[in-house]
């Protein structure tokens, strides 16, 4: 027997993880992370890693043993498998969505509330739509030979997939990403080389409203101005392109738009006008949106509804971006203090309230810096932090205002576990997950709190 063969083992996958790998345990009780096997699906499988860390490994089907489980479906989009995004397409909607319950249970499993029985998780709520649903598309410039490819980074590497023909943007987005990849050759752009740090295009960001898209060119500050006017004279020519602009990017960290950075329209406006519980707020390439607009405005109404909000109710609104849930709440009737990080999102929030008559006051700070006296005393809190939830002082601050409601939205089921079992004086009344983002792991949850 060969070191190879010794160090394979027959695995049942019984969960998928957020990279679309099967999970599963062997005989020796490690969880084995499976490359395209879906829960009931057993293979033999090559180790890969083994992590000196716990008792977890990855691997690679050698042999399939067995059928094929009943939610496999062939995935929508021509790259899956290989652009690393949507790594759940090739499982069946309504197992998706189980799937994402599974992951609230587990991370909300030591919530007092929920393990004693004093409330219930709902079903998650599906998309009205699970292709076309992303509102904006960004793309990695790449090459290959000749060509410009417009992608994503292939999982752990920095070799661009085309994932031009993507069924999960808007129809509109992925149109006119073919056109910009073809405006962009003619002008002679030469994609970025990350390694070399030479080239000029970096990224590609497509914004979509009502059929109406803008176009940002990612690029770097040597780019030549001539060659950025002749690919936005180009796309200028499709009817639905309202904005061509180039940013300028010559940071090695990652960001695709740094704060600040140098932004020149070379077409139409600078921004497009989404419009949010009546209220038309204008945004750019960088401004945060929830990707499915239809998902989100259904998300924000019942944030809304379980805020109960009244006139002359004072509603606070932390990690606010342009104002998804505090224009609800405005609209609703409820007096909005709104803060966010970004002083772009403010600017936009604050115009748009103003524009739209609501009473809603935006302030640009962080949410541990803003000092508790512009906060007042607040009937309702509403947070809607990243990934990684709530910081310490963030905690704090909610005890210190002590806020008869809070109402926590939250894309990190981990992170929110975490916060809520670090809560004890306020207990879950309604939990009810949204599924913003079919074909991945990702999920929504929005939970209400009443104070003990």
């Amino acid at each position: 027997m060969t070191s190879a063969q010794r160090n394979r083992t027959e695995v049942i996958a019984t969960t998928l993880d957020e990279a679309g790998h099967g999970v599963g345990s062997d005989a020796s009780k490690s969880a084995i992370h499976v490359i395209d096997l879906l829960p009931g699906e057993r293979a033999e499988v090559q180790l890969d890693h083994t992590s000196p860390h716990k008792p977890e490994a990855w691997g690679h089907i050698v042999r399939r043993l067995g059928s094929a489980s009943g939610n496999r479906v062939t995935p929508a989009c021509p790259a899956f498998g290989r652009c690393g995004g949507c790594v759940w397409q090739h499982l069946a909607y309504p197992a998706q969505l189980d799937e994402k319950r599974r992951r609230i249970d587990e991370a909300l499993a030591l919530v007092p509330a929920i393990s004693e029985g004093r409330v219930r998780i709902a079903a998650v709520r599906p998309a009205p739509a699970q292709l076309g649903y992303r509102n904006k598309g960004k793309y990695v410039a790449g090459r290959s030979g000749d060509h410009i490819v417009l992608g994503a980074y292939a999982p752990r590497s920095h070799h661009v997939i085309d994932t031009l023909g993507c069924k999960v943007v808007a129809p509109v987005i992925d149109e006119v990403a073919s056109w910009v990849r073809g405006a962009a050759e003619a002008a002679g752009l030469v994609s970025y080389d990350e390694q070399h740090r030479e080239g000029e295009l970096r990224y590609v960001i497509i914004r979509e409203t009502d059929g109406d898209a803008m176009v940002a060119l990612v690029v770097a500050s040597r780019t030549a101005r001539p060659k950025l006017e002749q690919v936005a004279n180009a796309l200028s020519r499709h009817p639905a392109i309202r904005s061509v602009m180039s940013l300028e990017n010559d940071r090695r960290d990652g960001a695709i738009v740094p704060s600040g950075a140098m932004v020149h329209v070379l077409y139409g406006k600078g921004s497009l006008v989404e419009e949010i519980a009546g209220a038309k707020v204008e945004v750019g390439p960088g401004e945060f949106l929830q990707v499915n607009r239809a998902q989100a405005t259904a998300m924000y109404e019942r944030v809304a509804e379980l805020a109960e909000p009244r006139a002359g109710m004072r509603a606070v609104d932390l990690f606010a971006g342009v104002g998804g849930i505090g224009l609800h709440l405005a609209r609703a009737g409820a007096e909005v203090i709104a803060v966010e990080l970004d002083r772009e999102a403010v600017g936009q929030l604050r115009r748009a309230a103003e524009r739209a008559g609501l009473p809603l006051t935006a302030i640009a700070g962080d949410v541990g810096d803003v000092p508790r006296a512009a906060l007042g005393q607040p009937d309702v809190i509403v947070v809607n932090p990243p990934r990684k939830g709530l910081a310490e002082a963030t905690r704090a601050l909610l005890v210190l205002l002590h806020p008869s409601t809070i109402i926590y939205v939250s894309c990190g089921p981990e992170a929110l576990g975490r916060d809520l079992v670090a809560l004890p004086q306020y207990e879950a009344d309604v939990i009810e997950p949204f599924d913003l983002m079919p074909g991945t792991a990702q999920v929504e949850t929005v939970v209400r709190l009443r104070r003990l």
